[in-house]
């Protein structure tokens, strides 16, 4: 999948995990990935679903982070993975290249998008980088996530490091 291809994705379906909207998806939108979640996602209960015990590494380093535990509301997101020219650019830099109406994309969201897409047998967005999301850790390094072996892998990253390997996602906010 390149940043202008289109994806419309239930996790709840795709994944096994919640339970599925009976609402219809909306239509793709050339560039998003639209991602419905369903009620309590988490990155530790994504991580502890069958379809994460299967597909992601089993780490625990960042269950002491409040953000591994945080669910967002039950909906419809819509996500760019990657950002089209976010390679070799600084935290500061991606993030300053998003339009009004975009953020960084929280990592729960795109760890289940990436994982609906590898479920579905598509093109891995990422195509072997690394991409930052909006949490952080205690030293101020931004969490990443990347395939590694088939699995997907949650890391930190420093903000400042410009790395050919490291893209940006983002969530529309508006």
């Amino acid at each position: 999948m390149s940043a202008t291809s289109s994806s419309v994705l239930d996790a709840a379906a795709i994944l096994g995990i919640g339970t599925p909207s009976t609402e219809p998806l909306p239509p793709p939108e050339e560039g998003w990935i639209v991602l419905r979640i369903p009620d309590g996602l988490t990155l530790q209960a994504l991580r502890d679903s069958p379809a994460g015990k299967e597909r992601m590494w089993a780490q625990d380093w960042y269950d002491t982070y409040p953000w591994s535990t945080e669910a967002l509301p039950a909906g419809d997101y819509h996500l760019r993975i990657p950002v089209s020219g976010s390679r070799r650019k600084t935290f500061a830099e991606q993030q300053a290249m998003f339009p009004p109406g975009e953020e960084v994309a929280p990592v729960v969201l795109v760890a289940a998008a990436l994982l609906c897409i590898e479920r579905q047998r598509g093109p891995d967005p990422l195509n072997r980088s690394w991409t930052r999301c909006a949490e952080q850790t205690a030293e101020g390094h931004r969490v990443v996530l990347f395939w590694s072996d088939g699995r997907l892998g949650v890391h930190d990253d420093w903000v400042a490091f410009p790395g050919d390997g490291v893209v940006g996602s983002s969530l529309r906010t508006s």
